[in-house]
């Protein structure tokens, strides 16, 4: 199962939802992040609640793979999107585990 994170009226993520672990070894780790929503975004992608890798932008409906984590909870963190809407409320972000 992927971790979401909703996205609200101001563009905002709440907090993600589901368990995101990586278990590849030290810097091994992959995770896929499919933006469904209609707007670019930006994020920070916490290991075990530590910023590892910060302004990752993916573009509306597309996705990105995020390398290089350290084995643990994987949680994207501080998303925004580039404006927000009342079109946008419950927009999901997907955060899938790769490895």
């Amino acid at each position: 199962m992927p971790g979401t994170v909703t996205i609200n009226a101001s563009g905002v993520g709440a907090a993600q939802s589901g368990t995101v672990t990586t278990a590849a070894g030290s810097g091994a780790g992959k995770i896929m992040v499919t933006n469904d929503s209609d707007s670019t975004i930006n994020f920070d992608v916490a290991t075990a609640g530590t910023t590892v890798q910060s302004n990752i932008t993916v573009q509306a409906k597309d996705y990105r793979i995020v390398e290089g984590l350290n084995d643990g909870a994987q949680t994207l963190v501080s998303l925004t999107t580039s404006h927000g809407t009342s079109a946008q409320v419950n927009e999901v972000v997907y955060n899938t585990l790769i490895a």
